[in-house]
């Protein structure tokens, strides 16, 4: 069976766990210019849920999150090995062993960075660039599409006067949902965010809160944090980076 010009992978796992989880790793393993990052990871994620990753500084929580969306490979130095399925609406997918373009992979994944970095154009073009960039040129649905994530991201109301203004004169905090705006936009079955409130001041750190809790009821969200606070109030798992390899946390 065919998945957008792709062979679906042939399941050599349980059934049941293959149905129910939408992130799957086996003895999955990164290492960069011969050092290993991590190894021997098997993780199993249900489908909306938040599974959130700490551990210290320089363990490799930001680049793990790059392995379900191959961005690692943009950077070269890296190496995978292991099994990394995701099960989207069309199927399991192994994504390392299938010839699933990155493009399409990412267009499934969103991720969104510790660092705000909204684009030089307006709020509006940024969160329609990526419809823009596959193609989509129909101005009316464009703008339903844009006020539609600015909603989930629960920033319409702060920026429905000033939709054509410069992106980069919001704050901080109107600035990263401005990027889970976008990145909503093509409307991922799963989301990476790695470090979504560490340069932020309490109260948006309480909206990202907020809007996470809703964003699980649309997609499944992998994030690193290290706020032990945070992590227990928004997280439904939460595993820990330590020994080259990920635990799960009571």
């Amino acid at each position: 069976m065919v998945w957008n010009g792709c062979w679906r992978v042939a399941l050599c796992f349980d059934n049941d766990m293959a149905s129910a989880s939408k992130i799957i790793t086996r003895s999955l393993a990164f290492s960069y210019d011969k050092k290993t990052l991590f190894e021997s990871i098997d993780l199993e994620l249900p489908e909306h849920c938040i599974a959130a990753v700490t551990g210290p500084s320089g363990a490799g929580k930001s680049t793990f999150l790059t392995v379900f969306n191959r961005l690692w490979q943009e950077f070269g130095g890296g190496n995978v090995s292991g099994t990394v399925l995701l099960r989207f609406a069309d199927g399991l997918v192994d994504i390392y062993r299938e010839h699933l373009p990155a493009s399409e992979l990412r267009r499934r994944v969103g991720m969104v960075f510790q660092k705000p970095n909204p684009l030089p154009m307006s709020i509006h073009k940024n969160v329609a660039f990526p419809l823009r960039l596959a193609g989509h040129r129909k101005r009316g649905e464009m703008d339903h599409l844009v006020e539609k994530a600015l909603r989930k991201a629960h920033l319409f109301e702060e920026v429905k006067d000033r939709l054509r203004a410069d992106a980069r004169a919001l704050s901080g905090g109107q600035q990263q949902r401005l990027c889970i705006a976008r990145a909503l936009m093509l409307e991922p079955e799963i989301l990476l965010l790695d470090e979504p409130t560490s340069s932020l001041d309490a109260r948006s750190c309480g909206k990202i809160e907020e809007l996470l809790d809703d964003l699980k009821q649309s997609c499944t969200v992998l994030m690193v944090s290290h706020y032990q606070d945070q992590v227990r109030r928004v997280a439904d798992l939460v595993f820990e980076m330590t020994d080259q390899t990920l635990i799960r946390s009571a």
